[in-house]
């Protein structure tokens, strides 16, 4: 049981680190960003193709699963 729990608690350490690495590098990309205007024009066009990406997965995942119950309801 204490082998477990020191893995958690190490997995808990490793996991606060990086977020705050990320925290870092995210605001390191805001400064960026408000000080070179294309910097900001990608960033945004990225989040955008990424939120375009999401959307058309979803909208796939559930015409599949659509059909797979159409054909389930036809046997």
């Amino acid at each position: 049981m204490d082998s477990v729990i020191s893995q958690a608690q190490a997995t808990f350490g490793a996991l606060v680190l990086q977020r705050s690495t990320f925290g870092g590098i995210n605001s390191k990309l805001g400064n960026i960003s408000s000080r070179l205007p294309m910097v900001n024009y990608i960033l945004s066009a990225l989040k955008r193709k990424k939120s375009m990406d999401t959307i058309i997965l979803s909208l796939v995942a559930s015409v599949c699963t659509f059909l797979i119950f159409i054909y389930w309801l036809s046997k």
